[in-house]
């Protein structure tokens, strides 16, 4: 079973892909013409603020709230919001705003599945990153909430809603370049502050809920 509690004790947690979601959400929210959908972003770090700046493109949709476990990431995204939305630290204040219609989800993966699942039961629609769940259960945990609330949830694999890789397996169906043996893919993300190598273990920065970051993870 999967517990959605969290205790001290129990802790010791694309413009393409925002467009298609927006989409969705419109779906099972029917705006009137001066009607906005409201989001909330959980998780404002580096990939949080690729896809806070991609939904900030689209006229329809409102910022409402920010949240993540580090002070750090969480002032910077209220300040590019020019300090408007509400800022969190723990997710589940966010989720509990009953002003909220939708959140999206860009957390560590360990996180997808309980924030997902506790979203839709809340009532909001879910754009989470990839990957979706760590393991098969909470897969389908999640897919039950999603179908028990009547909630759209919308995993963010960009790729599959790029027209440039569209083009390309059109062009692989179609036979344009031959029979294809074999594909070969490579990519190096060393990106900051993670970079390359393993790390000295040492104590969390006075500016990050540690306990919050490993939720149901082993303290390790």
């Amino acid at each position: 079973m999967i517990t959605h509690k969290l205790s001290r004790r129990s802790f010791a947690a694309s413009a393409a892909g925002a467009a298609a979601t927006l989409t969705a959400f419109q779906a099972t929210n029917v705006l009137g013409a001066n009607q906005r959908i409201r989001l909330g972003f959980i998780g404002v770090g580096n990939r949080g603020m690729q896809l806070l700046d991609a939904f900030l493109k689209h006229d329809d949709i409102e910022v409402a709230a920010v949240c993540d476990v580090f002070r750090p990431y969480l002032d910077r995204a209220v300040q590019r919001l020019n300090g408007k939305p509400a800022a969190y630290v723990d997710f589940r204040k966010l989720i509990e705003r009953k002003d909220i219609d939708a959140v999206v989800i860009s957390t560590p993966d360990h996180w997808h599945a309980i924030q997902t699942i506790d979203a839709c039961n809340a009532g909001k629609d879910v754009y989470v990153e990839k990957p979706l769940s760590i393991t098969i259960r909470e897969g389908r945990a999640m897919v039950e909430a999603a179908q028990r609330n009547r909630r759209v949830v919308q995993v963010g694999t960009h790729r599959r809603s790029s027209a440039l890789y569209g083009q390309l397996a059109e062009l692989i169906a179609a036979g344009k370049i031959g029979k294809v043996t074999v594909s070969r893919a490579y990519r190096l993300s060393n990106m900051a502050p993670s970079g390359i190598g393993r790390q000295q273990p040492e104590d969390p920065p006075p500016d990050l809920d540690c306990v919050l970051w490993l939720g149901r993870r082993p303290q390790q």
